[in-house]
């Protein structure tokens, strides 16, 4: 069985390799199973611990931690990495709120991973082997591939199964630059390692990943440049954020090099090509964010007559692959690759498979947000959705900055959005980009889920003074008068 390692070798990273892969852990002999799920991360343990408590036998197989990317090298530590960012930025605001420094804020940055290493043990211990064991699934840590359509073999040991889930996440992907070799550079599961600030960070990539650590290392005090072949940050999400987000970056002093492909790394130097011409980055280091890949390589997935496509393992939309015995779920086949995401594909996938449910995936309303600051939110139909679909809407409209909580508390850059299809009230889709969007947009994902309408929106009493209320203000502009 591989060993575990997490860097620096501290009390903290000690603690969550205890939980996520005990060192002296001992496998059971194998057997048959109800059910066998693949991977122990968000989607994987959401499965198992579901199947568990309505009465099914199950394993639950994990090559590397239980928790996944998400608990160990994504939500978790890149959330308390923001936080620290956060802080340090909102202390160098002092003279609005009526109080100065007598310097500007210094960054302990040993401290702030420390603080990072301690927020992820605290949060795998949610995740551990002993938490999935007591919810009554049977964990086997190693490597897992399948040997037939109804078994697998993890280090030696034979599963049988009636029905198994592969819920082996994704990894991040990593492009073709010349000169770019491994252990040069950090991604979203070296990067949590550093003890060190770099001075110079070069970011490649525009997502959610490069946009939030791009920012959260520059608050922190890194030189950082933000390079990416899209022309927007945040690609997938309408326009009008994304220029919203270049604005806020710019002020705040990331160098942004939008539309500039990487061509070549090495020596601490990154050559970019663009139709603006040829730029050179000097960098300490360099942090890729070019996005993520299934992580189905190794699962000898044609033993078991189960395909893969351009988003991972092909599924149905009942989350079924080509063995009828066998589905999928989470990062390994979702394109929407969030640990709600996986999280919903996994109960809806238990549903599917051994309660007969017959539930298509279509029906999940699935929000994303992007932890920059200001956050950025969006569920449902959205112009840029609706544009690619075909579909007409409305959109109505509404800038933070009039609403009393947002610019009480120097949080008025932003502005919320609801959507309706075109002639009804009924509420289709949303975008949010406030400080705190994430913990906001949920109303309206609720709204959607419920098929609610404007007017419902509108008559639901909301705290005085709230940035949540730029929901129901919207509304009560646009909703429909009540005969």
């Amino acid at each position: 069985m591989a060993t575990i390692a997490l860097y620096p070798d501290d009390v903290h990273n000690q603690r969550t390799i205890r939980q996520g892969h005990p060192p002296d852990w001992v496998n059971r002999e194998g057997g048959d199973y109800d059910l066998v799920v693949l991977g122990g991360g968000p989607a994987g343990l959401t499965a198992a611990t579901t199947a568990a408590g309505g009465g099914h036998r199950v394993a639950m197989t994990e090559q590397r931690l239980t928790g996944g990317t998400c608990v160990n090298f994504g939500c978790t530590p890149s959330k308390a990495l923001i936080r620290c960012a956060r802080a340090v930025h909102e202390a160098s605001r002092g003279a609005e709120f009526g109080f100065r420094l007598d310097a500007p804020p210094q960054t302990d940055f040993g401290s702030v991973m420390d603080r990072v290493r301690k927020m992820r043990s605290l949060s795998s211990s949610g995740d551990a082997v002993e938490v999935a064991e007591q919810a009554g699934a049977e964990v086997y840590l190693g490597h897992t591939r399948f040997t037939a359509p109804n078994a697998v073999e993890v280090e030696g040991r034979l599963l049988q199964f009636r029905t198994a889930v592969i819920a082996t996440g994704s990894e991040p992907v990593v492009p073709p630059i010349e000169g770019l070799r491994t252990g040069e550079y950090l991604t979203n599961e070296t990067v949590f390692s550093l003890t060190e600030l770099p001075a110079r960070l070069v970011v490649i990539g525009s997502g959610p990943m490069g946009c939030e650590l791009a920012q959260a290392f520059r608050r922190l005090g890194s030189e950082v440049d933000l390079v990416s072949h899209s022309r927007t940050l945040l690609p997938h999400d309408e326009p009008e954020v994304s220029e919203l987000i270049r604005r806020r970056f710019e002020q705040e002093g990331i160098r942004l090099h939008l539309g500039f492909m990487a061509v070549r790394a090495g020596a601490g130097r990154l050559l970019v090509q663009g139709t603006d011409g040829t730029r050179e980055l000097p960098y300490d280091a360099l942090l890729l964010g070019t996005g993520r890949k299934a992580n189905v390589e190794h699962l000898d997935l044609g033993a078991a007559g189960v395909h893969v496509a351009r988003d991972g393992v092909e599924v149905d939309e009942y989350l079924c692959t080509g063995n009828p015995n066998i589905y999928a779920i989470g990062d390994a086949t979702f394109p929407q690759k969030f640990t709600h995401a996986a999280n919903a594909t996994a109960r809806l996938c238990i549903a599917n498979a051994l309660d007969g449910a017959h539930r298509p995936v279509r029906e999940l309303v699935i929000p994303h947000c992007t932890y920059t600051d200001p956050e950025v939110a969006e569920v449902g139909l959205t112009p840029r959705r609706a544009r690619n679909e075909g579909v007409a809407i409305d959109a109505y409209r509404l800038d933070l900055a009039k609403l009393a909580r947002a610019f009480i508390d120097g949080e008025e850059e932003g502005f919320g959005a609801i959507y309706t299809r075109s002639g009804s009230s009924e509420i289709a889709g949303a975008t949010l980009v406030a400080a705190h969007a994430g913990e906001m947009i949920s109303e309206l994902t609720l709204a959607i889920t419920n098929q609610m309408s404007l007017e419902a929106l509108a008559n639901t009493v909301h705290c005085y003074p709230t940035q949540a209320q730029v929901f129901q203000q919207i509304a009560l502009q646009h909703a429909r008068p009540q005969s």
